[in-house]
């Protein structure tokens, strides 16, 4: 008699993933868990390769026992990593000494256009407007322990002033939460002009106030966090494009601002808290976009997580 050839040992590792990432989400989304959690979660990614070096393993042998036991640590090994986060996600914040603080301060001249390009690691940014000021950009960097200084530029070249700002952030080690340890940017760019931006941010909390600036063009490239963006009240037409990561998006749009907004669902959900919108598919357009001065046409290409527009 032929011996009866083995079946494949069934996945365990990818189901448990989804199980405790959908368990995750659940929590972030009814208010449980932070969205701040998966800024510890990403530092144990090599994780998933030790998990899946078991399930090999596991795949190898004919043992039940094997396979139950392998079961066992691959539950224990996830069960730690996230019992770990959302410890650290419970804590109360402790203040971080500053190691050193940078101040920005960069004058106009000339321009009468702007580009600004900014590349954030994990920490906090705040974005706004100056009050009346010969500046381009005034600002505020501050680095901890775990942060090197950041890599700026300024010029001015035929009436355009480019203005970019780029982070160079050691790793953080895992045991460290990301909102003491990372950087705390502070930056405020004049309402004189039209200014495009170009947005890159990674792990932490973003403030963007833009309601002061005449912003024409935005590109947003959000990370793991919480993110803010206050659209401009006066900008003319503000052409803006989002790219969800994970975490919690809320938009608000002011109300003499007629937008219209065209998002592409992620695993996520999406919450219109303005009655103004109509929608239509995947379309949410104001009831006063066709005659409103100023307009906002925004794309958002949803990640994991909530966005809410207000």
């Amino acid at each position: 008699m032929e011996e009866e050839e083995k079946q494949p040992r069934p996945s365990i590792i990818v189901p448990l993933l989804l199980i405790a990432a959908g368990v995750l989400l659940l929590l972030n989304q009814v208010g449980k868990l932070p969205w701040g959690i998966w800024g510890t979660l990403w530092r144990f990614w090599p994780v998933i390769l030790i998990l899946l070096g078991l399930e090999i393993l596991i795949g190898l042998s004919r043992s039940n026992l094997i396979y139950i036991i392998g079961v066992l640590i691959a539950l224990a090994i996830l069960g730690a990593v996230i019992a770990y986060a959302v410890y650290k996600g419970e804590q109360p914040a402790i203040a971080q000494p500053k190691v050193s603080t940078e101040t920005i301060s960069e004058l106009m001249q000339d321009a009468d256009s702007g580009q600004i390009t900014l590349k954030f690691g994990a920490g906090r940014v705040t974005i706004g407007a100056l009050p009346d000021s010969p500046n381009f950009v005034e600002g505020k960097l501050e680095y901890t322990r775990y942060s090197l200084q950041a890599e700026r530029d300024f010029r001015v070249q035929n009436g355009r002033a480019e203005f970019s700002l780029s982070a160079r952030s050691q790793p953080i080690p895992f045991w460290v939460p990301g909102d003491i340890a990372g950087e705390y940017w502070d930056l405020r760019f004049t309402p004189r002009i039209p200014l495009e931006m170009d947005i890159k941010t990674g792990v932490g909390k973003v403030n963007m106030d833009l309601s002061g600036l005449k912003v024409t063009r935005l590109s947003l490239d959000a990370g793991v966090g919480e993110t803010v963006i206050i659209f401009p009240i006066a900008a003319g037409l503000t052409r803006a494009n989002i790219n969800a990561g994970v975490g919690a998006i809320t938009v608000q749009i002011p109300k003499e601002v007629g937008a219209r907004i065209l998002v592409a669902k992620g695993l996520g959900s999406i919450r219109v808290k303005n009655t103004r919108f109509t929608h239509f598919g995947n379309e949410y357009t104001s009831t006063n976009y066709q005659t409103a001065e100023n307009k906002l046409d925004l794309e958002i290409k949803g990640g994991v997580g909530t966005i809410t527009i207000q």
